[in-house]
C-alpha cells in the first residue's frame, strides 16, 4: 500500500514537474513570440521613421527652395515697388504738364474765340463797307444820270433820243408768259433791258437761250444792244452825240 502510494506520489510529482516544464516551455515560446513581434514592430517603426526622416529631408529642401524663392520674390517686389514709385513720379509730372497744357489750351481757345469774333466783326464791317461803297457807287451813277438827263433836257448836253428803247416790252414779239415774268421784274420798256446782262435774263423764269437769242436779234435789227450806254430821262432814252460820232 505504501509502495503504491509512493509510486502514485512519484507519478504525481512527475506529472506536476512535466506540467511545470510544459508551462515554462510554453511561456518561453510566448516570450519569444512577443520578442519577435516586438522586433517586427521595431523594424516597422524604424522603416516608418526612416521614411519620415526622408520626408522631412524633402520638406526641408522644399522649405529651403521656398525660402530662396521667397528671397527672389522679395527682391522682385522691391524692384517693382521702385518701378511703381518711379512711374508714379513720372505720372505726377505728366499730370502737372497736362494741367499746364490744358490751361494753355484754354487760353488759346479763348484767344482764338476772341480773334474769331474780331475777324467776324471786321468781315461784317468790311462787307457792310463794301455794300455801302456799292450803294454809294450806284447812287453816284444815279446822280450822274440825273445830271446828264437834266443837261439833256436843258440842251446843255448834245444827245439824240433812241425812240425804239421807249417802246413797251411786248413789241419784241415775246410770248405773254415771258412778258409777264419780265414785267414782274420791273422790265416794262425795251430800254429797261439794255442795262441788264444776259446771265440775269437767263435767271428769269421763261427766258431761255432761244428766247434770249430772239430778243438779241430783235434789238440788233433796231440798232440797239445789251450794255448800250444811254441816258434815261423819264420814259425816254438818249444817246450822246459824241458816241454817235465815235461809232
Amino acid at each position: 500500500m505504501d509502495t503504491i502510494d509512493l509510486i502514485m506520489l512519484a507519478g504525481l510529482v512527475l506529472m506536476i514537474t512535466a506540467l511545470v516544464l510544459m508551462y515554462k516551455c510554453a511561456r518561453g515560446k510566448s516570450c519569444r513570440r512577443k520578442m519577435e513581434s516586438l522586433a517586427d514592430s521595431i523594424t516597422s517603426d524604424k522603416e516608418e521613421i526612416d521614411f519620415l526622416v526622408k520626408r522631412f529631408g524633402y520638406l526641408f529642401e522644399e522649405m529651403s527652395a521656398d525660402h530662396r524663392k521667397e528671397s527672389v520674390l522679395k527682391d522682385h517686389a522691391a524692384r517693382l515697388q521702385e518701378l511703381i514709385n518711379e512711374l508714379e513720379y513720372q505720372q505726377n509730372g505728366l499730370e502737372a504738364d497736362n494741367r499746364s497744357m490744358t490751361h494753355i489750351n484754354d487760353e488759346l481757345k479763348r484767344s482764338n474765340a476772341e480773334l474769331v469774333q474780331k475777324a467776324t466783326r471786321l468781315r461784317d464791317e468790311i462787307s457792310c463797307d463794301e455794300q455801302t461803297i456799292r450803294d454809294m457807287g450806284k447812287y453816284i451813277d444815279s446822280l450822274k444820270r440825273i445830271r446828264e438827263g437834266l443837261e439833256i433836257a436843258l440842251n446843255n448836253l448834245p444827245a439824240e433820243e433812241v425812240h425804239y428803247l421807249s417802246e413797251p416790252i411786248f413789241s419784241l414779239g415775246i410770248t405773254p408768259s415771258i412778258r409777264s415774268h419780265l414785267e414782274a421784274h420791273g422790265i416794262l420798256y425795251i430800254g429797261d433791258l439794255i442795262h441788264l446782262d444776259e446771265s440775269y435774263l437767263m435767271e428769269i423764269w421763261g427766258v431761255g437761250p432761244v428766247t434770249l437769242e430772239k430778243i438779241k436779234s430783235k434789238l440788233n435789227e433796231n440798232g440797239v444792244w445789251f450794255g448800250m450806254d444811254v441816258i434815261r430821262v423819264g420814259n425816254h432814252w438818249y444817246r450822246r452825240k459824241q458816241e454817235l460820232k465815235t461809232d
